[in-house]
């Protein structure tokens, strides 16, 4: 470990003394101007609601200076070649930087309405729908669990609408047996995709079933269901300039990723690498082959 600690230290040191010369100057010149300087002081009133003394603006611009040296050193010494984290952060600042550029365009007239009417059904609030169910389990009742609630749904539908209670016709459930003005993403929440989907598209005003879900056999008594309206452009105005800014930036940065890429000869070796289990295969089956070829003839 010594050895290696004195090596690493000379290979620095040479570097330190050899590894640059004059005309490399230019990149030894570190400064800090008026406008770094007034981002260090807007910065700190960000995070402490009052300005820095002198002593803590020294402080950030020793801390700055130090970053800046040791990532000038670092990269002349190619520290981030082939490394997965820095390459990561390097394409992610560009690529926030892009999208920067993207924000800086505004809407031509009747862009955002037209925008809107292409993709109004991303601002369409839910239909809304009132039901109650009643749960058959079937780590109780076994096979049985299907006839029991058809055979309770057939009473069910002879008293009609629910006017209290009705748990005592099923089984005892964990959730509720009445509900309220609920979305489809609200039911699955609760009983999943599998229960929300058939029950948003149930008739209003009879029993149904039965209606599966993850825990198991229901039966469904919808009240109502409530379309949602027609959404009006200028109630989402704001959320339609922002979905619209955010598809011209995914555009303008795939444009300008392919603008890229066209300037790059680009290799993709297919072939798939040996594994340990090909290499083991291929040793089995050339020792096959000799035993073959070293058989006496009959």
């Amino acid at each position: 470990m010594i050895q290696f600690l004195v090596l690493g230290a000379c290979i620095y040191g040479a570097y330190a003394l050899f590894g640059a010369g004059d005309e490399d100057a230019g990149e030894y010149v570190i400064v800090v101007d008026e406008a770094r300087v007034d981002g260090f002081i807007t910065a700190w009133q960000g995070r402490m609601n009052r300005p820095p003394t002198q002593q803590e603006l020294d402080g950030m611009i020793d801390q700055f200076l130090k970053e800046e040296i040791l990532y000038r050193e670092a990269s002349a010494m190619g520290l981030g070649e082939n490394d997965p984290i820095t390459r990561r952060r390097l394409a992610q600042k560009l690529e926030f930087l892009t999208r920067d550029i993207a924000r800086l365009k505004e809407p031509t007239e009747g862009e955002l309405e037209q925008y809107f009417a292409d993709n109004i059904d991303l601002y369409r609030e839910p239909d809304l729908i009132t039901f109650t169910q009643v749960f058959f389990d079937p780590d109780k009742r076994d096979e049985t669990t299907l006839t029991d609630a058809e055979a309770a749904l057939v009473i069910l539908r002879e008293r009609g609408e629910p006017d209290g209670d009705v748990k005592d016709i099923g089984d005892r459930f964990m959730l509720q047996s009445y509900y309220p003005q609920k979305s489809e993403l609200d039911i699955r929440r609760n009983f999943g995709a599998g229960f929300s989907g058939p029950v948003m598209q149930l008739e209003a005003g009879k029993w149904h079933g039965p209606v599966l879900s993850g825990y198991g056999v229901h039966l469904v008594y919808v009240y109502s269901l409530q379309p949602a309206p027609e959404p009006v452009f200028a109630d989402v105005q704001e959320r339609v300039f922002e979905d619209w800014q955010t598809k011209q930036q995914d555009d303008f940065n795939a444009a300008y990723f392919e603008g890229l890429k066209n300037r790059y000869e680009i290799i993709v070796n297919t072939e798939k690498p040996a594994t340990l289990s090909d290499v083991a295969a291929d040793a089995e089956a050339d020792i096959e082959a000799n035993a073959i070829e070293a058989e006496p003839a009959s």
